[in-house]
This record gives structure tokens, C-alpha cells and sequence, in this order.
């Protein structure tokens, strides 16, 4: 079966996982499953709720690092850093972008896996 996810370096994903399409799949079902309210605690960040964004934000990291959706998982990191600076704006300017962006990336996931049948193990 072609693993073919925009914005989801299927191949890497499926290497970390040993060549087991059983195993990633289950990944990729954690990650539209968990991914949604993630970002919806994401969505308004402030000084009083940062060091929780951080945490937040740390899984999300984590977690698209995991199926290898690359993108999601470096812009992650760098918001990761830029809290743990306490640097609230700039948090904000790339928040909106980054929460837009994996809503996508969710999407796509999600479309993958009905199309093939897999959303449901």
C-alpha cells in the first residue's frame, strides 16, 4: 500500500515503526484523535496560561515527531523554545499560522485514512 500524507514523511514514519503498517497506522489514529484538542488548548495562549502551552505544545511535538510529520514537529519545537523564553509575542505571531497548518495536516491524515478504509482498526 502507497503512504502518500501531504505534509507526513510517511516513509520515515513507517521506518520508525519497524516496517510494521499495523503499528504506524495505530500512530497515525492517536495523532487525529489527540491533535484536535491539543490545538484547541493552544488557541488562546496568554502570560497567565504559557507554562501549560508549553507542556501542550511539548506533545504536540512529540507526537508529530512520532508519525514524522516533519513540518508540524519543527515549528513545534520552535514554539517550544520561544515560550520557554517567556516571549508571549512571539508565541502570538506564530501561533495562529502553526495551529492552521496542523489543523491541515489532521485533515489530510484523516482523509488518508478513511480513503483506505484504516480509521477505524
Amino acid at each position: 500500500m502507497k503512504l502518500e500524507i501531504p505534509g507526513v514523511n510517511t516513509e520515515n514514519g513507517l521506518d520508525l515503526c519497524d516496517g510494521d503498517l499495523d503499528v504506524y497506522m495505530h500512530f497515525l489514529r492517536i495523532y487525529i484523535s489527540s491533535m484536535p484538542a491539543a490545538l484547541e488548548k493552544m488557541q488562546n495562549v496568554s502570560e497567565e496560561t504559557l507554562k501549560e502551552y508549553i507542556v501542550t505544545i511539548h506533545g504536540v511535538k512529540g507526537i508529530s515527531e512520532t508519525i514524522c510529520a516533519e513540518e508540524v514537529a519543527s515549528a513545534a519545537k520552535q514554539l517550544e523554545e520561544i515560550a520557554k523564553n517567556n516571549d508571549l509575542a512571539g508565541v502570538l505571531a506564530l501561533n495562529g499560522p502553526f495551529i492552521i497548518h496542523a489543523e491541515k495536516i489532521v485533515d489530510s491524515i484523516r482523509s488518508w485514512l478513511t480513503k483506505k478504509n484504516r480509521l477505524i482498526p
